[in-house]
This record gives structure tokens, sequence and C-alpha cells, in this order.
């Protein structure tokens, strides 16, 4: 037999991987993850609560044209104001609510924080608060040049201010917008915590806030003062102010979320 020599080729040693270095993903990063998570389903935030204006509109112009066409050439007939363009205010509250109940444990669950998926869904509101009112301030503009779309129909210009100059019809559906949007980052942060009880204690305390404040100013006998603050600050005055319960929403709905779980939503 031949003796074989043992190798003297040494085993290779297993490589050694070096450690992955991932740097910190910027605020700005975090932020638009959650902007972009909230904007998945487009349907919800955008193209459903067109396609209702759209078919409104449409429904308004078909009948107040037959109403129109009916009246005789002699008869007069005022303009009929309608002001249905204004239920996007309240669809967004409700847009707000079911953004925040579907998202927020799925951004939990891809590890974002608390505090970024709220800044995410500030400039989520922010985005559609915007685009929503240059939308309804220039068809209101298009509604008045047209002579209310031929046929004396104010569907977007029911009110003297979409009315008056594009700026300030622009500005008061923004502030408008981003307090519906406020109302419902806090109801929907309410249902998060703590589900259908914490909205009936959350209903019932708003409802005996209101009546508490209104009963407050007839005890004091104070409606007179308060009819003249909103005549001296206006209708975009008196909205402007409204950033006041928007900020203390947006404060009510971080302070409820930020001891919440994802299981609660």
């Amino acid at each position: 037999m031949i003796a074989t020599a043992p190798s003297s080729i040494p085993a290779s040693e297993p490589a050694v991987e070096a450690p992955l270095s991932l740097a910190p993903r910027s605020l700005a990063t975090r932020v638009g993850t959650s902007v972009r998570l909230l904007f998945a389903n487009p349907w919800t935030p955008i193209y459903t609560p067109l396609l209702i204006l759209g078919i409104i509109l449409l429904m308004n112009l078909a009948i107040w044209g037959i109403v129109r066409a009916n009246i005789p050439a002699e008869g007069e007939m005022a303009e009929g104001v309608n002001g249905g363009a204004f239920f996007l205010f309240v669809y967004m509250l409700v847009v707000a609510v079911q953004s925040i109940n579907q998202a927020f444990p799925l951004a939990l669950g891809y590890g974002s924080t608390r505090r970024d998926f709220l800044l995410g869904f500030g400039v989520f509101a922010l985005i559609l608060s915007v685009g929503y009112a240059a939308i309804l301030a220039t068809a209101a503009w298009v509604e008045e040049s047209a002579g209310g779309w031929g046929i004396g129909l104010q569907f977007f210009s029911a009110d003297a201010l979409w009315r008056s100059d594009w700026p300030q019809a622009f500005g008061f559906g923004v502030l408008l917008m981003m307090l519906f949007f406020g109302i419902g980052a806090a109801t929907a942060a309410v249902y998060v915590r703590w589900r259908a009880l914490g909205m009936y204690v959350f209903w019932a305390g708003l409802v005996f806030l209101l009546i508490g404040g209104a009963a407050l100013v007839t005890l004091l006998d104070a409606w007179p003062q308060v009819g003249e603050f909103f005549v001296w600050a206006g209708v975009l005055g008196t909205a402007a102010w409204s950033l006041i319960l928007t900020a203390f929403c947006a404060l009510a709905a971080w302070l409820i979320l930020r001891r919440a779980t994802p299981s609660q939503g």
C-alpha cells in the first residue's frame, strides 16, 4: 500500500462578514413614509370625494336646468343656492377617522414611531386641505364668472366669501378643512385607544361642553358681545381663530395616541 501524506493545505477559514452600517433615516424620510402609507389607497381621500362631487353637481345642474326651462319667459326666479360642495368638509372628517384607524397599526408594525406617524398625518391633511381649497375656490370663481353655469345655480359660491376674491376663498377653505381634519384626528385617536366606549364618552362630553358654553354665555347675557366679535372678525378672521381649536385637537390626538398600541388599533 502506498501511504498518502497528509495534505498540507490549510482548511479555509469561514469568511467574516463586515457588519452593515445602517445610517439612521432622516425625519423627512420617516415622515414621508407615513405620508405614502396614508396615500396608499387614493380612492378614499381623492377619487371618491371628487367623483361624488361631480355627480352631485351634475344632478343639481340637471334639476335646476329643468326648473329654469319650465319658468315662463316673463317670469322671474331667484338664483338657486345649494352649497352642496361643502359636503367635502364633513367627508374629510370621515377620511381623517378612517385613515388613522386603518393606518396607525400598520405604521407601527412597519417600525414608524407615533410622532412620525402624526407628523405624516399632518402633512397628509395639509396636502388635501390645500388641494381641495384650491378646487373649491377655483370652481366658485368659474361659477360666478359664468353666471351660475348659465342657469343661476350657486353650487360652489353659496356664501358671499366664496364669491369674493380667490385668495380669501382659498385661505378660508384651507383653515376650515384643517379644522375638520383636526376634529377627525382627535375622534380617531379616541376610538383607537378606547374603542366604542371612548366614543360614547367623547361625544357626550362634547355635547355637554357645547351646551354648557351656550348656557354660560346666556347666563352672563353675553350674546351681543359674541355677535359683535363675529362681525368684527369677519368670516375669514373667525376662521383664523379656528387654528386654536385645530391645534388643540392635534395635541389631544398626540397625547392619546402616544399611549396607544397596535393591538388597540
